[in-house]
């Protein structure tokens, strides 16, 4: 299966039609997604992760999505120790990584600490999105 580019502009839906989340497509033919840029992309959101001497690195908060699959295809292809050197250099930026390479006393316990509140992080760029929630149980229907 291969995947082609079109420029092709789709019908936009008349005013108060809904539009549904799932796949459109015209009668027999194949169901396609149209993917675009964002126009205003959002702004980066960081938190403050780890400090070097007095000298504070920040993590990103919210990574593209694009990023979690690419994460999960190195882990899968490369191994783990290549996902999570791009992980941690996607999240915390090059100068926080690089940091932390170059810091002589870190131990392994503040590397694990690092890594996994990454991982939680970019484990949340690739979530599936949460259905509404339900009252009561799948058995009992409520």
């Amino acid at each position: 299966m291969t995947a082609t580019a079109t420029n092709e502009t789709p019908e936009l839906p008349e005013a108060g039609m809904e539009v549904s989340p799932q796949l459109t497509g015209s009668g027999d033919g194949p169901n396609v997604v149209s993917l675009r840029s964002a126009v205003n992309p959002a702004v980066d959101e960081r938190i403050e992760a780890f400090s070097i001497n007095g000298t504070m690195y920040s993590i990103l908060t919210r990574p593209k999505v694009n990023a979690g699959l690419r994460y999960i295809h190195l882990a899968r292809t490369r191994g783990s120790e290549i996902a999570i050197a791009f992980m941690l250099e996607t999240l915390l930026g090059v100068e926080g990584w690089e940091a932390l390479m170059d810091f002589d006393d870190l131990t392994e316990e503040d590397l694990k600490a690092v890594v996994d509140a990454a991982s939680k992080i970019m484990a949340g760029a690739v979530e599936a999105p949460k259905d509404k929630q339900r009252k009561g149980s799948r058995r009992s229907a409520g």
